[in-house]
C-alpha cells in the first residue's frame, strides 16, 4: 500500500509539474509569410475580404510579405475570430493564435512590421494604432474595445518600420496608455480589463487614432510582415 501511495504521489507531482510548465510556456508566434509557411491569421485590409490578398515572395522585411490595397479613411490590417460579427465575412475569419484568451496565454506584447507603399490621404494627426475587440454573442454587439496609439506621425513612414505594443494581459489595472471602453463607448474598469483579456475576437493595426475624423481620398497600398504575438 505504501508503494502504491508513493506512486500516486509521484504521479500527482508529475501532473502538477506538467500543468505548471504548460501555464508558463512561451506561446510566442510570428507570421513571416516566407515560402512554405502557413497563412495562420488570414489578415485582411480594413475587414474587406473582397479585396485581393497578395502574398508577395520578395520585397518584405525580408522575403515574403502580405500586400493589400484599399480606399478607406481608416486603413487597418485585421484578423478576427469566428465569434466576431457572425454572418459578416465569415470565410475570412480564423480562430488563430492572434485571437482568443490572452490572459491564459499570458500575452505581453503584439507587434508587426508595416510599410506604406502609397498613402491614400495622410494627415499630420495619423499614427499607428493597435486595436483589440471582444464580441458579445448575447447582445450581438461589441462587448469591449481597447486601443493604443503611438505618437503622431506628421509624415507617412518611409520603408518598412517595426511597431511593438505592450499588452500586459494579466495586469490588475488598465495598463498605461490604453483607451479601454465598453461597447456603448463608456469607460471600462480595471476589473473589466481582465474579463476582456480572456476573449479577444479582433486584432487590428491601423493608420488612425480613436476619436478623429479622417478624409477618405485615394488608394492606400500597404504591406505587413512579421506579425508577432508573445509572452515576452
Amino acid at each position: 500500500m505504501l508503494v502504491q501511495a508513493c506512486r500516486v504521489c509521484v504521479g500527482i507531482a508529475l501532473a502538477l509539474a506538467l500543468v505548471g510548465a504548460t501555464a508558463n510556456a512561451d506561446t510566442s508566434f510570428t507570421e513571416t509569410y516566407e515560402a512554405g509557411t502557413l497563412d495562420v491569421g488570414h489578415w485582411i485590409l480594413t475587414t474587406n475580404s473582397a479585396e485581393p490578398r497578395i502574398i508577395e515572395t520578395t520585397g518584405g522585411h525580408p522575403g515574403g510579405y502580405l500586400y493589400g490595397e484599399v480606399g478607406s479613411a481608416v486603413p487597418t490590417w485585421s484578423t478576427a475570430s469566428t465569434r466576431y460579427q457572425p454572418g459578416v465575412n465569415d470565410d475570412a475569419k480564423r480562430d488563430s493564435v492572434f485571437v482568443g484568451d490572452y490572459y491564459a496565454n499570458n500575452i505581453n506584447h503584439v507587434g508587426a512590421d508595416l510599410e506604406v507603399e502609397q498613402a491614400g490621404s495622410w494627415t499630420q494627426d495619423r499614427t499607428v494604432t493597435l486595436q483589440l475587440v471582444s464580441w458579445d454573442a448575447a447582445t450581438d454587439a461589441v462587448a469591449f474595445e481597447a486601443t493604443y496609439s503611438l505618437p503622431d506621425m506628421p509624415r507617412a513612414p518611409n520603408g518598412w518600420k517595426h511597431y511593438d505594443f505592450a499588452v500586459d494581459a494579466r495586469s490588475p489595472t488598465i495598463p498605461k496608455g490604453w483607451v479601454f471602453t465598453r461597447g456603448d463607448g463608456t469607460p471600462g474598469t480595471d476589473a473589466e480589463w481582465a474579463t476582456f483579456m480572456h476573449q479577444i475576437d479582433l486584432v487590428g493595426f491601423g493608420y488612425w487614432k480613436p476619436g478623429y475624423g479622417y478624409p477618405s481620398l485615394g488608394v492606400w497600398k500597404l504591406g505587413i510582415d512579421n506579425i508577432h504575438i508573445g509572452t515576452q
